[in-house]
């Protein structure tokens, strides 16, 4: 017994030596297990990095898409105002009236139609029929382009009169759309970005990292 005890500092020394070497095995196969999972971890952080870049410039499009898009929307609405704020029928087909007459443009008709909602602007047309000769309706329209209303020409149909000419100028009839027009105060410029404006960039799920498994009589955090 007395030669076990003073031997005892050696197997305490051998034990303690066995523990440091399996603790040195544990730690070495840790470290090889992350030193295997380094190359994939600079894998991930590389596309992580390219994605942060891919966001970026995803929202500096968007950022120069808004402004593109406020600047349209700013044009239109300078340009919206420029129209009138009402279209009077009473003055716009007295004034059809009255030019043609000036010029004695024969068997005037005269048919308003319906407002039709364009957007940032209403429109209205008018169906005009007369007879006449080429000369009279060139001044006609001139007329018409120089008046302080806002109306444009449009479907314009001349065809030789069917009556028996007396005069030595031809007489032609003239049927032809004119178009008024007033700015609708509804109407509101979408400045939303559209969905197509920009590409967005596909940015990979974050997976959720794996924890370390709990000991037996340990509770998992």
């Amino acid at each position: 017994m007395a030669k076990l005890l003073a031997n005892l500092h050696i197997f305490i020394i051998l034990y303690a030596g066995w523990n440091m070497y399996l603790m040195y095995e544990t730690f070495t196969e840790e470290f090889e297990q992350i030193s295997m999972q380094v190359p994939g971890l600079e894998g991930k952080l590389a596309n992580k990095k390219k994605e942060k870049r891919e966001l970026k410039n995803y929202y500096k499009d968007i950022d120069e898409a808004k402004q593109r898009i406020e600047l349209v929307a700013s044009e239109v609405e300078k340009i919206q105002k420029k129209f009138p704020s009402e279209i009077s029928d009473t003055e716009n087909l007295a004034l059809i009236k009255n030019s043609a007459e000036s010029i004695n443009i024969k068997n005037i008709f005269l048919n308003p139609g319906v407002e039709e909602n364009k957007g940032f602007y209403f429109i209205k047309k008018y169906e005009f029929k007369g007879m006449g000769t080429y000369l009279q309706f060139l001044v006609f329209f001139d007329k018409i382009s120089q008046s302080d209303r806002l109306l444009n020409v449009r479907n314009v149909n001349l065809k030789r009169s069917e009556i028996k000419q007396r005069g030595r100028y031809e007489v032609i009839e003239c049927n032809a759309t004119l178009e008024a027009y007033r700015y609708n105060p509804e109407y509101k410029e979408d400045r939303e970005v559209p969905a197509d404006a920009v590409a967005v960039p596909e940015v990979a799920p974050v997976k959720k990292p794996r924890g370390k498994r709990a000991k037996k009589g340990e509770s998992e955090e």
